[in-house]
């Protein structure tokens, strides 16, 4: 399957929001400021979409993930990774978060890697543990009690 990393336009992020059917699904997705239905301007609002650059991996026409990223404390901060539900189980995950680095890493001048995850998103912390993510202290008080803060040094060339 050929992919790419492609810059995210309305109509993807219209097909990302059909990935999610009940609030619970987008809190663990996007965090406490995102209002279950998804809708397009609501969600740039809420989201802050204007500070973070937003991209799809695709295949063809096929959405396969979406993630986001910006510069947060001087690290590539990733947000709002997921995989779509038919593509889950694939590894895609892994290939997502490898090109937003590896794109944040041009566009932002930074190294080193950093996002938030719930801890009871076993999931992604599998996900993010195995691509390298350590749990590190962050250094403001995060509003959600079972937010976990995790970074990923570069990795030596």
């Amino acid at each position: 399957m050929q992919r790419r990393l492609i810059v995210c336009n309305d109509e993807d992020l219209r097909q990302v929001f059909k990935w999610f059917t009940d609030a619970g699904e987008v809190l663990k997705w996007g965090g406490p400021d995102l209002t279950f239905p998804l809708e397009l301007d609501r969600f740039k609002k809420e989201s802050k979409h204007h500070k973070s650059q937003s991209f799809v991996l695709s295949s063809g026409s096929e959405l396969l993930a979406f993630g986001q990223f910006y510069n947060r404390l001087e690290r590539i901060h990733l947000g709002r990774l997921v995989v779509a539900p038919v593509f889950r189980g694939q590894r895609l995950g892994e290939h997502l978060i490898e090109a937003l680095i590896d794109k944040g890493k041009v566009t932002l001048g930074l190294s080193d890697a950093a996002l938030f995850v719930l801890s009871d998103n076993l999931p992604a912390m599998r996900l993010y543990r195995r691509l390298g993510f350590t749990e590190q202290p962050y250094p403001k008080p995060i509003p959600l009690a079972n937010c976990i803060y995790m970074i990923r040094p570069q990795k030596p060339q």
